[in-house]
């Protein structure tokens, strides 16, 4: 058996897993909260797919972290996002866009979470701290899920002040199409 593959009770090889947040650089190496004041410079967290690689993402799990009461018709609970969230899937020349995954319709609320990905729930902990959680499972559209090629990313774009939340994370998973464990 090769060194990175492992016997399943199914008999076949495991893909290798990838569980990362997006950062600002795409690879892992840059900042993963996005919580800062993008109305004038916006921002992006991006997952790149780096030299030899290539990616099945199957889901995205985003979590909304704020001391705040949530609404549906806030997001977070910072107000209504003038400019909203986008998530793109884009090619390795950076700029072609090859799926608009929020289809031109930005992410200007919470409840908007839900109307792209169903799967959304608030988490509250006392004090009034609170959580949004969305699990946008893209294996549930048919197939597998986004494959990315080396140097083709899914970027998460914002432009909107998010300064006042504690905590606004983007992790992607899914597995590498060549590699197993």
């Amino acid at each position: 058996m090769p060194e990175h593959e492992v016997s399943v009770p199914s008999g076949g090889p495991q893909k290798k897993m990838i569980s990362r947040y997006a950062d600002t650089v795409g690879d892992g190496s840059g900042t993963v909260n996005f919580n800062g004041d993008y109305s004038s410079a916006a921002e992006e967290a991006i997952l790149m797919a780096g030299t030899g690689e290539d990616y099945v993402i199957s889901r995205l799990i985003v979590s909304v972290y704020d001391t705040k009461t949530f609404t549906a018709q806030i997001y977070a609970s910072i107000g209504v996002l003038g400019n909203g969230i986008e998530v793109k899937h884009i090619a390795a020349n950076g700029t072609t866009v090859l799926n608009d995954l929020t289809d031109s319709e930005p992410i200007t609320i919470n409840a908007e979470w839900g109307m792209m990905c169903y799967d959304v729930d608030v988490k509250s902990w006392g004090a009034g701290n609170e959580m949004l959680l969305a699990r946008w499972t893209f294996a549930k559209a048919g197939q597998d899920g986004i494959n990315l090629s080396e140097g083709e990313s899914i970027r998460v774009f914002m432009s909107d002040n998010l300064s006042g939340l504690l905590n606004h994370r983007f992790m992607f998973q899914g597995y590498h199409s060549t590699l197993t464990d």
